[in-house]
């Protein structure tokens, strides 16, 4: 009996434990739960506008189930010019075919002269202006879409619909998913590189590119249709599915190339090196672009051509084109039947938008165009590629905004020049005014020249083993910005030039020298000479200048093994 009792006991005290750790376990999943959903509504909220991040001064808030937005930034980001009344506390915007305004603590906006109710009226905070998230659909016919799991909102807007080909309800689906994380192992974003055509046999008005457009996950494409990367729909254009496996980037079509990626901007790809562009979204220019070609066959015949392009910064454009085709008419291209036609068109004018990477024309006649548009060497402007062809900024002199011809530049002042050295014929300059950044540590190429050298025979000595052809010399001149808390040893930055078969240090007793410790906050511009034999720069069309390692008062690379690349011309 007693046995029995002991062991009626014991199965009632093990059922209270089960009950009890149930009750524990319960208790801390609700209180996981809890914890989880509170973490989420702590999640700021994110804003994208045609699939690009906005920044705002304040974050948007979330009133009496009303989403706030910051005003400014968003409809700026939509293309949208804004004016502040301060004695009417009125904000008003336009655009082209819009105009709205509203007042602050109103709760009635006008909308292209029409009254359009708010569900909130605009409110200042911190010196922001606030509106309803509703408000910007209204206001500017843009689709708004809200995820709640992610806390995205998304904003399409009309003309981003419209170069994507979607309809309103398409738009409206694809905004209310939000934006999809990265897979890990996967690739997102497009990628281009380069090359010269230059004795035009390749057809590629000067440069010749090579693209992959990373969709999502899975697909990829290397070729867009005529209306561009934002056109591309995988449904009826081609497309391509990928995968990374190992150090391999493996595609649906049978072929596959090793891949490294060296950063989150560039790739490595079959041995090449990949850049990634992005979208200049709303972007306004000011000025005339002039894109030149010249194409050649064996044959003797040729197509020149010229497209003008006049951008303004009230949204407004015109264009020029040219077109000679000269045919040598003979069986043997000898030159015996040489004849010419040349036609151009002229004067046509209308409104452009740059919407995400695509440039939207829109002309008087009511016909539109739309062509893939992107930086080359972004974010600066002096040059564009649109559609197919590659455009410099014309200035009021007639040259080019990337610099002035080789002859008409002086040859920077580096050691070789000031101490005579060495006289420059100069073959060739380029001003990109490009920045890289990398630890906090930014580099703007300002310029470089590449000069033929004729040495002093005082120095001959000094300059042996160039070979039998000359010298030539890459001088450049950078800007070094120190954006980190660090001080760093300028002097202890290298450059390299990298060409096929060859890389090329430069040599510090040629340049100049500046003050060694940079502090924080601090910039200094400096200049660099590398020297390399005639037939290094006769014999390679590709080359690249690197900088890097770069060491703080430790002696530590604060590039940590890495470099910043910049792509270099010798000639255009």
């Amino acid at each position: 009996m007693g046995g029995e009792v002991y062991t009626l006991l014991n199965v009632r005290n093990n059922k209270i434990s089960v009950i009890l750790a149930s009750f524990v376990m319960l208790a801390a999943l609700l209180f996981l739960f809890a914890a989880s959903a509170e973490a989420a509504e702590d999640k700021r909220i994110e804003v994208y506008t045609d699939k690009q991040p906005v920044e705002f001064a304040i974050d948007p808030l979330l009133e009496d189930g009303t989403t706030l937005v910051q005003l400014r930034p968003l409809f700026e980001s939509l293309g949208i010019e804004l004016s502040w009344n301060g004695e009417t506390q009125t904000v008003s915007g336009k655009k082209e075919g819009l105009t709205f305004s509203l007042t602050i603590d109103s709760e009635t906006a006008e909308v292209n002269g029409q009254p359009v109710e708010l569900t909130k009226p605009a409110s200042i905070v911190d010196g922001n202006t606030l509106v309803p998230l509703r408000f910007v659909g209204e206001a500017t016919g843009a689709v708004v879409g809200w995820n709640s799991g992610q806390r995205t909102i998304s904003v399409y807007s009309e003309e981003f619909i419209q170069v994507s080909g979607l309809s309103k309800a398409a738009a409206q689906g694809q905004a209310d998913k939000g934006v999809p994380a990265a897979a890990q192992g996967t690739l997102r974003g497009f990628f281009a590189k380069w090359e010269m055509d230059l004795p035009g046999m390749s057809y590629c008005s000067t440069l010749c590119w090579d693209y992959y457009y990373f969709i999502n996950d899975t697909q990829v494409a290397t070729d867009f249709p005529d209306g561009g990367l934002d056109a591309l729909d995988c449904s009826k254009d081609e497309c391509l599915t990928y995968e990374v496996k190992g150090d391999q980037l493996v595609l649906s079509n049978g072929k596959s190339y090793s891949l490294k990626v060296n950063s989150e901007t560039e790739l490595e790809i079959d041995g090449d090196k990949y850049i990634q562009y992005l979208p200049s979204r709303r972007l306004k220019l000011e000025g005339e672009y002039v894109s030149a070609s010249y194409s050649s066959s064996p044959t003797g015949s040729g197509l020149a051509s010229s497209v003008t392009y006049r951008f303004n910064k009230d949204g407004t454009f015109t264009d020029n084109k040219f077109v000679g085709h000269t045919t040598d008419g003979s069986d043997s291209g000898d030159n015996s039947g040489v004849s010419t036609t040349v036609t151009s068109e002229k004067g046509a004018s209308g409104t452009y938008a740059i919407v995400h990477y695509t440039l939207l024309l829109k002309y008087k006649d009511g016909t539109s165009k739309q062509l893939l548009f992107f930086l080359p060497e972004q974010p600066s402007v002096k040059m564009l590629r649109i559609g197919g062809r590659d455009y410099l900024i014309e200035e009021d002199d007639g040259s080019n905004g990337s610099g002035s011809p080789a002859e008409e530049q002086q040859p920077y002042e580096d050691i070789l020049t000031t101490e005579k050295i060495a006289r420059k014929q100069l073959l060739f300059a380029w001003q990109p005014n490009r920045s890289q950044q990398l630890e906090n540590i930014s580099i703007t190429l300002e310029g470089y020249q590449w000069a033929k050298l004729t040495i002093d025979p005082a120095h001959a000595q000094s300059f042996k083993g160039y070979g039998d052809n000359g010298i030539i010399a890459l001088t450049t001149k950078y800007r070094i910005e120190n954006k980190s808390a660090q001080t760093i040893h300028v002097n202890s930055l290298k450059t390299t030039l990298a060409m096929s078969g060859a890389s090329i240090q430069d040599t510090n007793g040629l340049a100049p020298k500046v003050k060694d410790e940079l502090k924080p906050g601090e910039s200094v511009e400096k200049i660099s000479v590398i020297l390399l034999p005639t037939d290094f720069f006769e014999n390679n069309k590709d080359f690249e200048l690197a900088f890097g390692p770069l060491n703080n008062l430790e002696g530590k690379d604060m590039f940590q093994d890495d470099w910043l690349e910049f792509n270099i011309w010798k000639d255009l």
